[in-house]
């Protein structure tokens, strides 16, 4: 009588459980890098728009005495000064025009001479918040005369350039001193911890 020996193959449930759990690590750490990565690039992607931005409006307007251009979104988008990622429709108003991270970007001349004029980037993650307040946008002779990081659902659009110390989220110059960045631990305090943070630019 002879006996029948099979051969199993494959894997046990252990092994298998074994492997799941790699993935499982893996993908989570997959996740967490791809955020990282794209929360670097919005920011990045958020800085350069600023910047052109500001240099549009600035070339746009260097023959007017004011810049009372600024208040109109359609007159701006038509004239080269927004992409076309900013604007949500082809008329581009001003309430239309979004930023990188979906969030509502307004921008207007706000002092009564409409020599002075704000750009605000509205709906940001306090993350991105702090990282765009922290970063040396300028000095005095860059035009750039304050940044204010703030929070809250509904942002309202400035009317006059802030004051306060940074404690509350406000970095200032007297036009005639460096507008030092601002330092983490005030646009922490300013951008709060909500996904509804703003960072508002002063420009004269």
């Amino acid at each position: 009588m002879h006996t029948l020996h099979t051969q199993e193959s494959g894997r046990s449930m252990i092994e298998m459980l074994g492997v799941l759990a790699i993935i499982g690590v893996l993908s989570v750490g997959g996740i967490a890098g791809y955020s990282q990565a794209m929360n670097k690039f919005k920011v990045s992607k958020t800085t350069d728009q600023i910047q052109t931005l500001v240099t549009n409006i600035r070339t746009l307007t260097a023959s007017q005495k004011n810049y009372a251009l600024v208040d109109n979104a359609v007159i701006l988008q038509k004239m080269g000064a927004l992409t076309d990622e900013m604007c949500s429709d082809t008329t581009c108003s001003a309430s239309t025009m979004i930023n990188p991270y979906g969030g509502a970007i307004t921008m207007k001349a706000y002092s009564t001479d409409k020599k002075h004029f704000f750009i605000a980037y509205k709906g940001l993650p306090a993350s991105a918040c702090v990282s765009l307040a922290t970063q040396a946008w300028g000095d005095s002779s860059s035009g750039l005369e304050a940044v204010q990081a703030t929070n809250g659902a509904n942002v309202a659009d400035p009317t006059a350039l802030p004051t306060g110390a940074q404690s509350t989220g406000v970095t200032l110059t007297n036009r005639s001193t460096d507008l030092n960045p601002m330092s983490y631990a005030d646009a922490s305090t300013g951008c709060g911890s909500a996904s509804n943070a703003a960072v508002i630019f002063f420009y004269r």
